[in-house]
């Protein structure tokens, strides 16, 4: 057992960390209500259409678009308006339904109406239980949560004497945890030795150009160097930030098909540790590609949002910053005087998608919060003041 399992919930939204026995970020998985679909969802949707070109169904699963069920080549007895289990094996992306796969056999609950989320995908206890060495603490913020694991995990005494009740002083994911989440969102991402990538997600696929910097080395292997520190860095910022779908990695151009050849072997290698099913394709000089299964959104698409020229760039989500303040304010003590200074669409997060969060921190605290939204204020700068 290694490490620690972070579990930090508020309704609408739950944060879950593993981090190692030295206090690094392993993953993260962020569920927000308002952003369903993970892949391994359980779901019963309806079926809306059968398209026999595609020799598909579209089928409606609670989500802006309808999810693509492939049928079989001996088409499978589907009729529109049937209720069916399916489970998402492809997260939804801005342009594309999820996909899904049909579980014919799984029974359909009674008196249960769809679309309607049967079970989660990323259900934090289902993957404790798969964890070949399982965290030495289970840490939950949320009384509730917590009473819920202790009957789940009864059967596993290991994980039952893991857990924890986080009663405070001050938010269980602390400054410097946040401060990891929030770089996981920056472009930039320095190298040891004084090189970056540069990571930018476009609507199509990611691009990360390799840079040397101010990288001391110097000769025929400092290319080689600065790229094998990159191809470090990039395998776990992958996993870090759920990147997926077609990854372009400019390297530094380096001297000789051995060297090359040396980077794809160690890459390949780092990426043996994904959980997600990753295929490097065979490098074009410095130019390599591969591809990353999609099982959910990428981070910046759950704790940001497109801004812009043609919604080139990003920006911070007003609804992830509303639910990080209330994280804030409810690890705060009970009898601190708390005004929040909001940007507008900040106060409009809290009043609706954010809305049952703010109660049950004020629930929490014994009293409402009071706040003053201005019409300058950028979300950025929303901010907690004590007095």
């Amino acid at each position: 057992m290694s490490g620690r399992l972070l579990l930090s919930l508020l309704p609408g939204e739950e944060r879950v960390l593993r981090v190692d026995e030295e206090g690094q970020l392993q993953w993260i998985r962020i569920l927000r209500g308002d952003r369903p679909g993970a892949g391994g969802d359980l779901v019963l949707g309806r079926v809306m259409t059968l398209d026999p070109g595609l020799n598909a169904a579209f089928v409606e699963i609670g989500l802006e678009r309808p999810g693509l069920l492939p049928l079989k080549r001996k088409r499978q007895a589907l009729r529109e308006g049937q209720a069916v289990v399916v489970r998402l094996s492809r997260a939804p992306s801005e342009e594309k339904g999820a996909r899904l796969s049909l579980l014919p056999e799984h029974p359909i609950p009674p008196d249960a109406a769809p679309p309607r989320l049967l079970a989660s995908g990323d259900d934090p206890f289902e993957t404790l239980r798969a964890e070949a060495a399982p965290p030495e603490e289970i840490v939950i913020d949320d009384l509730a949560t917590y009473t819920r694991a202790r009957q789940t995990l009864k059967d596993r005494a290991d994980l039952l004497a893991a857990l924890r009740l986080h009663a405070g002083p001050g938010p269980l994911l602390d400054e410097g945890l946040q401060a990891e989440i929030l770089q996981l969102l920056q472009p930039l991402v320095p190298l040891p030795g004084g090189g970056n990538l540069l990571i930018e997600p476009v609507r199509t696929l990611t691009a990360i150009d390799v840079n040397a910097g101010r990288h001391k080395g110097s000769g025929a292997g400092r290319a080689l160097e600065v790229n094998l520190e990159a191809a470090h860095a990039l395998a776990r910022q992958l996993r870090l930030r759920d990147l997926s779908g077609r990854i372009l990695i400019d390297f530094l151009e380096m001297e000789g098909r051995r060297q090359r050849e040396q980077l794809a072997a160690f890459l390949k290698e780092e990426l043996a540790e994904d959980p997600e099913a990753v295929q490097l394709l065979p490098p074009r000089g410095q130019l390599f590609e591969l591809t990353r299964r999609r099982r959910r959104p990428p981070l910046h698409e759950l704790l940001a949002r497109r801004c812009g020229l043609g919604g080139s760039g990003w920006e911070r989500d007003p609804t992830a910053l509303a639910y990080e303040l209330l994280r804030q304010v409810a690890g705060l003590p009970a009898t601190a005087k708390v005004q929040l200074l909001l940007a507008r669409e900040v106060e409009a997060a809290l009043l609706g998608p954010a809305a049952a969060a703010r109660a049950a921190v004020e629930a929490r605290r014994g009293s409402k919060l009071a706040w003053q939204a201005e019409a300058g204020r950028h979300p950025d700068e929303s901010e907690i003041v004590l007095g």
